[in-house]
């Protein structure tokens, strides 16, 4: 590629996550997802997996992510894409992903961040609930920066949610107990500190449940319910403790899921009680968390090996079928216990020692695809399954999108209606197609696999080099590469244009403790274990072709290497071995010209000189250099020969092949110091070693610790901190005292005349301007954070550092050494973001209309749109930035052949789901559903219209905006297990009031008969029973009812007076009489459940004007 592709900005390449991350990640409306690994959060694109932006701000462990609501960036002046982090000092920043900008940070107090959400209904206010350790809730205004109000618990809290139902109630998980706040406002603190519920539910024992098989062990777990405000007795109470994570139900109103190691307990708080366990099996890994999905009534659960499994809830009447409320309600005499079945589960991920699961996040447009959160593994994996959303979705079979056929195959999946392998390409595309609403799901094969893994260093970075620098020779072909070394001795080339993995070879037994490049395409390491006497491994590798060739491979213990430097113009290299003697090798036929004696100084610190090497070649004739290829097949001959004789032999042969080559015979020149600081120079010719001058050390000067060499400086750098420097031009030296400890290394800039040198101590680096010899520090770097030292230090280019740290993190730095990322315009990427969130929001709004409308066009284009469509020039192709391409984001949107044959309402639904707009989706989905319900009552009878939406009606999650039918049979499904867990005379009146609103007459007096003789209300219970089954709406009948109704609502007996209005049908009076006492929830419910549609209307449009 041309070099101006492949520029180098400051970014972070991540590594290993700490086990306080866990649960640091979310999954994002446009297609991106962040995870907080440490201290820095990464943006990848969950596409094509690859790092779109890092955001290193945070001195503390990140704890929790929230993405920002799709609305509020589509205002005006607002960043197109932001982010929420907390961290456990209690920091909250508030991010601009484009920019890797703060927009602000808040703090309260420095308790860690437990959990953040945004209040609901005020997204587009920027409204964020914030839980601190142990007790501490926080509302804050993140617009304007402000704290609303702060709220002291009496009880420690351990997370909480929103019900995503009604946003004035919020549950809170305590060590022992549950949490509920039902007066939440944004406006007041809760007057309350929460009503308190204890888990109760006897465990068994392991012998009785080895007896107790299937359904009765299900009943018999169930049996507990949630006591309220007053604790269990021990041997009752299943202790919280072992609870894992509490969470509402995202499809269904009032249902709180428990999540424990081995079972996930479903919970109706409109009775307290459990009506549901999904238990795992006992081979299987235990759970460490859940995710429910809006779309359909499933869960994602997460188990400690890594593996996903997906539970799907299965009719009372063991038939799965497409929608959760598309039967009859049953009959309350058989068990009516909520049962998920397990559909399918994915492959375990094989894990290294140390290794832990820290979370889950679900796609919220979809729901299909997963992100999984993995300690040294892998950063994030992306896990999606083509055909899982026959069962989570339910959608008109043209409104949806086809395939992406962009992206990679990665299994075959055969079903109904959709080709196998070589068809159609079945990869893991973001949005697929769907069964028809009314195949039996029976059919289906589901499953689960992993498409993609973003995946960390294997092992801890020990050592760091870059590539010989960009010159006008290699510009054309020219890539940043960074080669890595890990203690496992595997040797990873980063890109540092575009901060992906070049190539991954393993090549050592042991840590590798030294990397030099020979070339752009090879490099020589060594390695060896511990102990005073080792096996020293060396390896020259072309990393192109992974071949690798021994070096001293002879050799058996003897001390570890501590130096292998290569020359300027990669004719020799040294080996330097601790306390002893070094060797020089020729670098093109790796034999060794020389080994000092023994009585020749011990080398502490070595550099090649670049001076005398530059003029010897520009005083010969051209260098026509022995290419790369040419070189390998040297090495690979010499590789085949054992003997040293015929190693000799070869090497005159070579030699002379040289020669013949035009290779000229150069001299080069390098500099060391002992351990007494005595600096050394020697001239190294193809002859061999010839002495130089030896200069004894200034006063004061420690052990040199490393020299590095440019132009006409030398610049030694001791163990007390000092830098020695020696201008050869000038024929002067100086000293500085840095006052930062001992030197570690040294290193120039790359640059002809570029005098930057990067100074690494034990805590940290400094930058300095060495011109003029003068000591001028350009910038400071203190690294004090808890996630690593940094192990080593290189220049990425002539203006940029890169360093590592011990935790396999590599960070390309600034000058400055303050920024580790760049906005996302400096970046370079492999492949296009598919984010269209990326664009302007004006220009995003634009392309909106643009897809749904263009009716004014005879023949409307999709995929390619120009200056006539209303785009400007400069969102036009672009040569250097392609996610800001307007017509780039519209290919990989891929909206399908025959979406130009789509209505308008059906093109609004893909268009939103396709941008990411799930405001749009609800809205046109809905839209679409009463659109076609028009239709059908139109053009046949009422009867038919009122089968079609049985059939197909909305999902759950929609809850109030479903049809009447489907609503009601959803009410009388869920009286119908109350009726079932009802255990106590309260509970049952409760399930006689529910029938009698419902109109289940015969159900009610059949409970009102069954109140035991002795209770004190048996004679009110069998009156009303009487009253039920003998009711007649003759007027007087009516008048008489409607007046007792109307004394007893005055008299706060409310519910028993709507029940007799229902009686007579005046529920619509009835549900005046809610809204009057400001029972908004309780009177739509009854509106939907009992009155005409023309009623209803009135109640709903009163109930939104309320809203």
């Amino acid at each position: 590629l041309p070099f101006a592709s492949q520029l180098v900005s400051p970014r972070t390449i991540t590594g290993s996550a700490n086990v306080l991350n866990k649960g640091a990640i979310d999954w994002g409306y446009h297609g991106l997802m962040a995870y907080g690994s440490n201290s820095t959060i990464f943006v990848i694109d969950t596409r094509n997996v690859q790092i779109v932006q890092s955001l290193d701000l945070h001195k503390s462990i990140v704890k929790k992510i929230l993405w920002v609501s799709c609305v509020e960036t589509k205002s005006d002046g607002n960043p197109s894409i932001q982010l929420i982090s907390g961290d456990a000092s209690g920091h909250i920043v508030h991010w601009d992903i484009t920019t890797a900008t703060a927009l602000s940070v808040l703090q309260d107090s420095n308790k860690p961040i437990l959990g953040m959400e945004w209040v609901p209904g005020l997204e587009n206010e920027l409204m964020l609930a914030a839980l601190h350790s142990p007790y501490f809730l926080v509302i804050w205004d993140i617009r304007k920066q402000t704290k609303l109000w702060k709220k002291s618990f009496t009880d420690t809290l351990l997370s909480f949610n929103f019900d995503p139902f009604n946003g004035s109630r919020i549950a809170f998980l305590c060590p022992d107990c549950i949490l509920f706040v039902d007066d939440f406002q944004i406006g007041k603190i809760p007057s309350t500190n929460g009503r308190k519920f204890y888990i109760s539910s006897p465990r068994l024992d392991s012998t009785s449940e080895d007896s107790l098989k299937g359904r009765d062990r299900l009943k018999r777990l169930m049996k507990g319910l949630v006591v309220g405000e007053t604790r269990p007795k021990p041997d009752e109470a299943m202790t919280i403790t072992e609870c894992l994570q509490l969470t509402y139900h995202k499809s269904l109103r009032h249902h709180l899921l428990l999540l424990y190691p081995r079972d996930v307990i479903l919970i109706d708080l409109h009775i307290n009680q459990t009506i549901g366990i999904i238990p795992i099996e006992r081979t299987m890994s235990p759970l460490i968390q859940v995710c429910t999905t809006r779309q359909r009534d499933v869960l994602y659960c997460l188990h400690e090996s890594g593996s996903i499994s997906v539970k799907i809830r299965r009719r009372n009447n063991n038939n799965i079928t497409p929608s959760p409320i598309d039967s009859v309600a049953d009959s309350p005499n058989i068990d009516m216990f909520v049962c998920y079945d397990h559909k399918c589960q994915s492959e375990m991920i094989r894990q290294m020692k140390g290794s832990k699961v820290l979370g889950l996040s679900v796609d919220p447009i979809t729901e299909k695809h997963v992100g999984k959160f993995i300690k040294f593994i892998s950063s994030a994996i992306i896990t999606g399954e083509p055909s899982i959303l026959t069962e989570v979705r339910r959608e008109s079979h043209k409104c949806e999108s086809p395939p992406n056929d962009n992206t990679a195959s990665c299994g075959t999946f055969i079903k109904p209606g959709i080709p196998a392998k070589g068809e159609r390409n079945m990869g893991s595309h973001r949005y697929g197609t769907y069964a028809h609403p009314f195949t039996p799901l029976s059919l289906f094969n589901f499953r689960l696999l992993p498409t993609s893994v973003l995946s960390n260093v294997n092992g801890q970075i020990t050592i760091v080099k870059m590539c010989p620098p960009v010159t006008v020779k290699n510009v054309q072909h020219f890539l940043p590469i960074l080669g890595v070394g890990t203690s496992t001795g595997f040797l990873y080339i980063y890109n540092l244009s575009d901060g992906t993995v070049y190539k991954e070879l393993a090549i050592h037994s042991f840590p590798i403790r030294g990397l030099e490049w020979t070339g752009l395409k090879s490099v020589i390491t060594f390695a060896y274990g511990d102990g005073a006497k080792v096996k020293n491994e060396v390896y020259m590798t072309d990393i192109w072709t992974g071949h690798s060739i021994p070096i001293r491979s002879e050799k058996t213990l003897e001390n570890p290497i501590s130096i292998l430097k290569v020359s300027p113009l990669r004719k020799f290299f040294v080996i330097v071995i601790k306390e002893g003697p070094f060797e020089m090798w020729d670098l093109h036929t790796l034999t060794l010209l020389r080994t000092m004696s023994k009585k020749f100084p011990f080398v502490v610190a070595l550099e090649w000189s670049p001076i005398h090497s530059v003029k010897s070649i520009q005083s010969k004739k051209k260098d026509t250099e022995l290419g790369r290829d040419g070189m390998f097949i040297f090495l690979k001959l010499l590789s085949s020969v054992n003997s040293c004789n015929n190693i000799l032999n070869h090497v005159i042969m070579i030699k002379k092949s040289c020669l013949l080559l035009g290779r000229p015979f150069v001299r080069e020149h390098l500099v060391f110091s002992d351990t007494e600081s005595k600096l050394y120079h020697f001239n190294v010719e193809e002859d061999g070693i010839k002495d130089g001058i030896k200069i004894p050390p200034e006063s004061g000067v420690g052990m040199v610790t490393s020299i590095a060499f440019k132009a006409n400086q030398i610049v030694q750098g001791d163990s007390d901190g000092s830098l020695s420097m020696w201008d050869l031009k000038a024929r002067s030296s100086k000293q500085v005292n840095t006052n930062r400890g001992a030197i570690r290394y040294l290193r120039f800039a790359p640059g002809k005349t570029n005098l930057k040198l990067i100074i690494l101590y034990a805590d940290g680096l400094d930058i300095a301007n060495l011109k003029q010899n003068t000591y001028e520090k350009i910038s400071h770097l203190k690294w004090g954070r808890e996630n690593g030292r940094i192990v080593d230090v290189d220049w990425a280019n002539a203006n940029y550092p890169v360093i590592a740290t011990e935790d396999g993190w590599i960070r390309v730095l600034d000058i400055s050494l303050t920024k580790s990322s760049s906005t996302i315009q400096q970046y370079q990427f492999k492949d296009v973001i598919r984010c269209p969130s990326l664009l302007p929001p004006k220009l995003l709004s634009k392309i909106h209309f643009l897809l749904c409308t263009q009716y004014w066009k005879l023949v409307p284009s999709y995929e390619v749109f120009t200056v006539k469509d209303g785009i400007s020039e400069q969102d036009l192709p672009s040569k250097f930035f392609s996610c800001l391409d307007v017509n780039a984001q519209l290919k990989l949107l891929n909206l399908g052949s025959g979406f130009a044959g789509l209505n308008i309402a059906e093109k609004c639904l893909r268009v939103s789901r396709a941008l990411g707009d799930w405001y749009g989706v609800d809205l046109w989905t809905v839209a679409i559903y009463y659109l076609e319900v028009a239709v059908a009552e139109k053009n046949s009878s009422k009867e038919q219209a009122v089968s079609m939406k049985s059939e197909t009606p909305l999902d759950t999650c929609y809850d109030y905006l479903a049809d009447p039918f489907s609503y009601q049979k959803l009410q009388l499904e869920r009286v119908s297990v109350h009726e079932w867990k009802r255990g106590d005379y309260k509970h049952t009146q409760n399930v006689v009031e529910k029938l009698v609103l419902l109109g289940e007459m015969d159900r009610a007096v059949q409970l009102l008969l069954e109140t035991d003789i002795d209770n004190p209300n048996y004679y009110s219970d069998a009156i009303k029973a009487c009253l039920v089954a003998t009711i007649q709406k003759t007027g007087a009948a009516q008048s008489t009812i409607k007046l007792v109704a109307t004394n007893l609502i005055a008299n706060g007996k409310i519910w028993e007076g709507v029940q007799l209005l229902c009686l007579i049908g005046k529920g619509l009076d009835g549900c005046r009489y809610l809204v009057s006492y400001g029972m908004w929830e309780s009177a739509v419910w009854l509106a939907k459940s009992v009155l005409a549609p023309a009623e209803t209307l009135e109640v709903m449009i009163k109930y939104a004007d309320q809203l």
